[in-house]
């Protein structure tokens, strides 16, 4: 992806500049320069990765074969943590590197629906869908890929994203999976035919 795009006109309003996290993310890339190349040369399961601070988890970018539309990060959430919930403009596909969990998803006002991951799953948030990720493993990171088209949006300068007003802790996103289970508005179970509200402790949700 280019070094030189221009602030997206979304991101840069004024009523937006507040949630936005464009320039939080620039200012990240600007301290931890994106691997580029026409390859990345550590394990995904294993590469160090810094703290993203405005996103409560780790993570890395890769700016690969000098593309101008696709672009990648490496994200690594915390033992038992969920990411900041948000959304953007653009479209995002998300394989699971390592790590079991599930992924809540919905626009403004309607019902949550969850996704269940685990490693090797590949799902995709819904264009400017609010997400929030959890990891259900209470001893150790899980980690995804995110492969979006952020290169076009920044050149249409319609780039941004945006974080939610509220933010889901570990139990309230436990009580809305298994919201999401009686109203059957969850996707995908583990390949053993488990479903990860199993591994949800019921302390969670008291």
């Amino acid at each position: 992806m280019r070094d030189d795009y221009l602030p997206g006109v979304i991101s840069s309003e004024q009523r937006n500049r507040g949630a936005s996290e464009i320039a939080a993310r620039d200012e990240f890339n600007r301290k931890h320069p994106p691997i580029k190349g026409l390859v990345v040369p550590h394990d995904l399961r294993k590469m160090e990765l810094p703290e993203r601070p405005w996103r409560n988890n780790r993570g890395h970018w890769f700016d690969l074969a000098d593309y101008e539309v696709l672009n990648a990060h490496l994200a690594e959430l915390k033992p038992g943590g969920a990411s900041v919930r948000h959304r953007h403009t653009t479209e995002a596909y998300l394989y699971i590197v390592k790590g079991h969990g599930y992924s809540l998803i919905n626009y403004d006002d309607d019902p949550i629906e969850a996704v269940e991951w685990s490693e090797g799953t590949l799902f995709a948030p819904p264009r400017w869908a609010w997400h929030q990720h959890f990891n259900l493993d209470e001893g150790d990171t899980s980690r995804y890929l995110a492969i979006q088209d952020t290169g076009l949006l920044r050149t249409m300068r319609l780039h941004n994203i945006e974080r939610h007003g509220v933010q889901l802790s570990p139990e309230q996103g436990a009580e809305l999976l298994r919201a999401a289970v009686e109203q059957g508005t969850v996707h995908n179970h583990h390949h053993d035919g488990t479903s990860v509200v199993e591994h949800v402790r019921p302390k969670d949700v008291d």
